[in-house]
């Protein structure tokens, strides 16, 4: 068991250290926005990988053939990735300071809505991690190859699966955390100009992506 959640975690600090668009974005966020706002990306982005695993360790075959037959698929990808690189490039922001809010201090209206909107924010930084991974077939192609790898190569026990990419998906979360933090560090020592230009930079590695996306053969 130990040597199956070491393999695990060595796995995870692999793909943690694989520059791909949710790297860059995660820090975009963290320097822009803050922790909080990364960390619930993140938590979209852990999300849609424990979803991808899933489809990719049951319906691994049938996924393979669905992107070789639907190579559609990929332009879509791609194309979500170089508005969203146009976005950040157009986007002009500036510092923001983190508020920390008291909830027992709040007893109006209008503070309890407060606290609504920031629930349906990080609601909506959940599903923008989310939407990130899943756009990207590869992610889903990765996923398979990992499955295959950890069954074929590492024979990892069917029963210990669970463990093996348990440790894999805790490490990553864990390593992206400490990325935000130490980005997130930065947030009140840039100008609005560093800012936007650092979301110049997220973009074109947003619409790179996007290009590689649509002349890659994703299966």
């Amino acid at each position: 068991m130990i040597t199956i959640l070491l393999y695990g975690m060595l796995f995870g600090v692999l793909l943690s250290f694989l520059i791909g668009p949710v790297f860059f974005v995660l820090l975009e966020t963290s320097i822009k926005k803050g922790i909080k706002p990364a960390i619930f990306i993140d938590l979209g982005v852990l999300l849609s990988d424990v979803l991808y695993l899933i489809a990719a360790y049951f319906f691994a075959q049938r996924i393979l053939e669905s992107l070789n037959d639907n190579s559609y698929i990929k332009y879509v990808a791609a194309a979500v990735f170089i508005f969203m690189g146009v976005l950040s490039i157009l986007k002009k922001q500036s510092p923001q300071k983190g508020n920390n809010i008291d909830l027992d201090s709040l007893d109006t209206p209008a503070e309890m809505d407060t606290i609504l909107f920031k629930k349906r924010t990080y609601l909506t930084y959940i599903l923008k991690g989310i939407g990130l991974n899943a756009i990207n077939p590869g992610v889903l192609v990765y996923w398979i190859a990992a499955c295959t790898t950890a069954t074929d190569e590492l024979h990892v026990p069917e029963h210990l699966l669970i463990y093996y990419f348990g440790a894999t998906l805790a490490t990553m979360f864990g390593i992206d955390v400490l990325k935000i933090y130490f980005a997130s560090k930065l947030k009140n020592k840039l100008t609005p100009k560093a800012l936007h230009n650092i979301g110049i930079v997220v973009g074109c590695v947003l619409i790179f992506f996007g290009i590689v996306v649509a002349f890659r053969d994703i299966s």
